[in-house]
């Protein structure tokens, strides 16, 4: 899992009918709470009527964002938000928003409505248009005539702006986190374009209404025959368990203007797809094939299995900061601590429970290191880069201090190289199968970065790895830019590897939100660790190991041996020379003159105090050179 911390300041396509999830009930049970005796998780299902049209040559697309007042700082805090449904005035969302529902609390409730007008950038609100707002507290919904509650649309500038639909589900059971996979086939559907279908299921309501969990992309037939993408969702989301509770699937054909045409629809339950359900459609018909349930094991079940989280910490030490002995820096300590302390403290403090040896690669980036005569954009906090790791969050606070003011402040502010290098660790214990392990990188910077395309190259690469990214925003730059790597509404793709990201493993979060609140930090930046593990990990069909009672699992290997790796790897780039003569060796490969006197300097400076680090901080530059 890798956590970045930053500081300082420096279209609507027929895919997007798709943008839906997929994999809703996962996601669902994610969100689900064990039922403390207190409260319950509610399950919002929203939808729209009579919307006014904010586009001018096409209708609007709307999506739902939902809020809940804090009772201690009486200010709206977001709970969630739906997808876009696009060209639509009558919009219904497939994805529903889980609240916690506490019946001695009035939980005021906040709904707001935009049209999209930026797809690239959903999560800041000020690029989209307001279309309106309505407000209500919770239990209203759960008191309303089958818990289906409308609402009108205010808008202080446009009149009769529409009404919101919100259908609650209390759920009262602990759901599964089962998958089940699916192929949908269509065969002799004749005089048809591009089609799409929806799923919905039974809400139990005596209103015979039903909720929709669905909804695919839309595809064009070759000779009346369909193929849509293989559909992969959570059991819970889609039919709650129940093999019994009725389904319906929804077939429509696809309209630009939003107005689509219902083709079929067919009622069953989950124990007819188990016998390739036939859904018939006049002379042709769709199969459900290749129907699968897939126990998906949860979070707790791969710890008890012994997993280890390990733990990388990547620190932003571009100019935009400021010299740390700058009362205005970010990195000032005033008086024993600054932000990036406080951050690497709330994040390091938590993970580094879960990391059996707790020794943590400690990175930097951004600066110039003495003896080096380039900025570096990924160098050893301790000046080794072949043994950066140091033990335990207190010391890793330490060493920060001790080498502070050792570091010149440059720039610009990259990524690619640290997100690279923490990838390679993964990368390592993927090929030697270890299966055990997975990693975190904690990024702090503070400005906007300058290499955004090389990072999401990265950041696809290790989508495929057992790794995750936090990225924690220092101090009050414009980090829009960090939506965009978060991806929890548009996946991202690497044109360099011609490959969208597997899954979601990027989280952002800005410091100065939860300043003075270090367990809410925390709580936020760590929040969807369990389920990115977890997609991992079944996604890779490795299951949770099993251990004799008692034991505790042996410490991780793949780190060390990383380590060693690399120098056995250089060492033999190098012409298998021993280390007294490595100095001589990286000279006689063109290594500048300038630099070999910047180095003789960096001794006296105390950042490398042994024979042993010496030569592996030379060593390190040219290995930077060949590999950075």
């Amino acid at each position: 899992y890798i956590v970045i911390l930053m500081g300082g300041c420096t279209s609507a396509t027929d895919s997007n009918i798709g943008m839906v999830q997929s994999d809703i009930g996962v996601a669902l049970e994610q969100q689900l709470f064990v039922d403390d005796g207190v409260s319950n998780p509610v399950e919002l299902h929203i939808s729209c009527e009579e919307l006014k049209n904010f586009d001018l040559t096409s209708k609007s697309d709307p999506f739902a964002v939902m809020f809940t007042k804090n009772k201690h700082t009486n200010k709206w805090d977001f709970i969630g938000r739906t997808e876009v449904v696009f060209d639509n005035l009558a919009p219904k969302f497939v994805k529903a928003i889980t609240a916690k529902y506490l019946f001695e609390e009035k939980q005021p409730i906040k709904v707001d409505i935009y049209d999209a007008d930026d797809k690239d950038h959903l999560e800041d609100l000020s690029k989209h248009e307001f279309m309106g707002s309505v407000e209500f507290f919770l239990h209203e919904v759960l008191r309303a005539k089958n818990q289906t509650l409308k609402l009108e649309i205010r808008n202080p500038k446009v009149p009769k702006s529409g009404f919101v639909i919100f259908q609650g589900e209390q759920i009262k059971e602990k759901l599964s986190s089962n998958i089940i996979k699916m192929n949908l086939e269509g065969s002799a559907i004749g005089g048809k374009g591009k089609l799409f279908f929806k799923l919905s299921r039974d809400k139990n309501s005596s209103a015979n209404e039903f909720i929709p969990v669905y909804q695919s992309e839309a595809v064009k037939g070759t000779f009346g025959s369909y193929k849509w993408r293989p559909l992969k969702i959570g059991t819970a989301g889609l039919f709650r368990d129940d093999e019994n509770k009725i389904m319906q699937a929804d077939l429509f054909e696809y309209r630009g203007n939003g107005a689509h045409v219902l083709v079929s629809s067919v009622k069953f339950t989950f124990k007819d797809l188990l016998d390739s359900y036939k859904w018939t459609i006049g002379t042709g018909s769709i199969m459900f094939k290749n129907v699968e349930v897939i126990k998906r094991a949860s979070f707790m079940d791969y710890l008890f299995g012994g997993l280890n989280i390990s733990l990388v910490v990547a620190i932003d030490f571009t100019g935009s900061n400021r010299s740390p002995m700058d009362r205005s820096s970010l990195h000032f300590i005033d008086p024993v601590t600054n932000q990036y302390m406080r951050a690497i403290h709330s994040v390091g403090s938590i993970l580094q429970e879960y990391d059996t040896d707790k020794n943590m690669p400690v990175l930097g980036f951004g600066a110039y290191v003495p003896g080096i005569a380039q900025v570096s954009h990924c160098f050893a906090l301790n000046g080794n880069i072949f043994a950066p790791e140091v033990r335990g969050i207190d010391n890793i606070l330490g060493l920060y201090q001790k080498n502070l003011t050792k570091l010149k402040f440059a720039g610009p502010t990259n990524f690619q190289e640290v997100i690279r290098y923490a990838g390679d660790f993964a990368h390592f214990q993927v090929v030697n199968g270890i299966k055990n392990n997975y990693f975190v990188l904690l990024i702090l910077t503070d400005g906007v970065i300058t290499d955004i395309e090389e990072t999401i190259d990265e950041i696809v690469r290790c989508s495929r790895l057992p790794m995750s990214i936090v990225i924690i925003g220092v101090g009050d730059c414009d980090f829009r830019d960090m939506d965009k790597l978060d991806a929890d509404t548009k996946p991202l793709y690497s044109t360099k590897l011609n490959q969208t990201m597997l899954r979601d493993i990027v989280q952002f979060v800005p410091f100065n939100s939860f300043a003075s609140n270090p367990e809410e930090l925390a709580k936020q930046t760590l929040k969807e660790l369990p389920k990115q593990v977890v997609d991992y990990m079944s996604g890779m069909n490795i299951p949770p190991m099993l251990l004799p009672p008692l034991s505790m699992p042996a410490p991780p290997s793949s780190v060390p041996s990383y380590f060693q790796a690399r120098q056995i790897n250089f060492a033999q780039r190098l012409g298998g020379v021993a280390p007294p003569d490595a100095i001589n060796t990286l000279l006689g490969v063109g290594f500048p003159a300038e630099d070999m006197q910047a180095f003789g300097t960096a001794l006296k400076t105390g950042f490398t105090n042994t024979l042993y680090g010496q030569i592996n901080f030379i060593t390190a530059y040219h290995e930077q050179q060949l590999i950075f």
